[in-house]
């Protein structure tokens, strides 16, 4: 016969499952890391190159399918030497695996539609995911990072693609980059 949980005894196991998500990202926070520095270096040499006048400045950009292998390989890596996976663990997967698609159907739309109409696209759903993650890890940084891409994106509709590079650049900082440090940094 099974206890029935109370409400406090509910709220420990609910707290224990986000401590341990948030201890195994403090651990391995190298995604974020990992993704935000490879897109702020190659949104930053696409920027360098195009002042340059380089006519496949884009080739910049040839980083990520490099760093998607990187990013694969450890995150099997983690797969396989998990003891336990939480549903936070599970959304986590789901709503970047999501994205993902999301930003590879966005870059195919590009073609048809304009680099410059999908960049703020881009910035708001790197936004997205940092917002859903900070929320369902409960970090503030995340949830910040997402929030300040958003508007980020928001001011990007207005400018010329070249801005809009530097733009990516800063909304990568501020949802990627500096969380994932401070995620690196913090102890559940």
């Amino acid at each position: 016969m099974e206890k029935e949980l109370n409400e406090k005894e509910s709220l420990a196991i609910i707290s224990n499952m986000i401590a341990s998500t948030r201890q195994k990202l403090s651990e391995n926070s190298v995604h974020y890391l990992l993704w935000g520095w490879s897109v702020l270096l190659a949104a930053t040499i696409h920027y360098i190159l195009m002042q340059f006048n380089y006519s496949q400045a884009y080739l910049s950009w040839l980083l990520m399918p490099v760093t998607g292998v990187v990013a694969i390989l450890f995150g099997r890596k983690q797969h396989l030497t998990a003891t336990v996976r939480t549903h936070i663990d599970q959304a986590m997967t789901y709503l970047w695996l999501g994205l993902v698609v999301m930003i590879l159907l966005s870059l195919f739309a590009a073609s048809q539609i304009g680099f410059q109409n999908v960049y703020p696209l881009l910035i708001w759903l790197y936004g997205l995911g940092t917002f859903v993650s900070g929320g369902l890890l409960k970090f503030r940084p995340l949830l910040w990072g997402g929030v300040a891409s958003w508007i980020i994106g928001t001011f990007a509709l207005f400018v010329p693609f070249e801005q809009q590079l530097l733009l990516l650049a800063l909304s990568i900082v501020t949802s990627y980059i500096i969380p994932g440090h401070l995620l690196a940094a913090s102890k559940a």
